[in-house]
């Protein structure tokens, strides 16, 4: 795809990347530009799929919360943060490592060992917090990160939940699974989480 843009670029933001690539003074490095264009699939496509499976899979496990959502679209919003807090698409981030020594909840970590962050279990760090309600007034999550590291994209991964979500339950009313639950398959990565495939069913509607 880089090369392609190089060849013929366009009003993209991959063509823009490239250009900064190709300039004299070297800003961008083969690696670099590779890397940013791989981060930008995973972090700016496939969270926000797996941000829309899960909240979908949530809501048809959860049908008195898809028909408050119904009632009130107001609360679609509000609901995009309960879906991030109770299931994230992002599920463990990637390796830390302890640049010190220190004692965290009664463990042990020395300098140098591997520190993995698990943001679904963040979510639920609290009373109340396992169960789904698209009402709850503050539902604080991790899901775009924190402080220096935040996602750049979240205002955008808001939108498109709250548009989509908002879209599914007013055009399809009575979505179901076509499967159980038991069988659906997850991506096995171990950063990412979501439904390999969500398969539903629903009653086609003549005008």
């Amino acid at each position: 795809m880089l090369a392609a843009k190089r060849r013929e670029p366009g009003d993209d933001l991959l063509s823009a990347l490239v250009a900064v690539h190709d300039e004299a003074d070297g800003r961008l490095s083969d690696t670099e530009l590779l890397g940013t264009a791989v981060l930008l699939i995973v972090a700016g496509h496939d969270t926000t799929v797996n941000l829309l499976a899960n909240a979908g899979l949530s809501l048809l496990r959860n049908r008195d919360q898809a028909d408050l959502l119904r009632a009130d679209p107001s609360l679609l919003p509000g609901a995009v943060e309960e879906f991030l807090r109770y299931d994230a698409p992002v599920e463990f981030t990637p390796h830390r490592y302890a640049a010190e020594d220190l004692e965290l909840a009664g463990t042990r970590i020395r300098r140098g060992d591997i520190v993995l962050l698990a943001l679904t279990a963040a979510g639920r760090d609290g009373e109340d917090l396992e169960r789904l309600d698209v009402t709850r007034p503050d539902a604080r999550h991790v899901s775009f990160g924190h402080g220096i590291h935040y996602c750049l994209g979240a205002p955008l991964a808001r939108l498109e939940g709250a548009v989509a979500i908002g879209l599914l339950l007013e055009r399809f009313p009575d979505l179901e699974l076509a499967v159980p639950v038991e069988e659906l398959r997850w991506h096995p990565s171990g950063i990412t989480r979501g439904p390999v495939s969500l398969p539903v069913r629903w009653t086609a509607r003549t005008p």
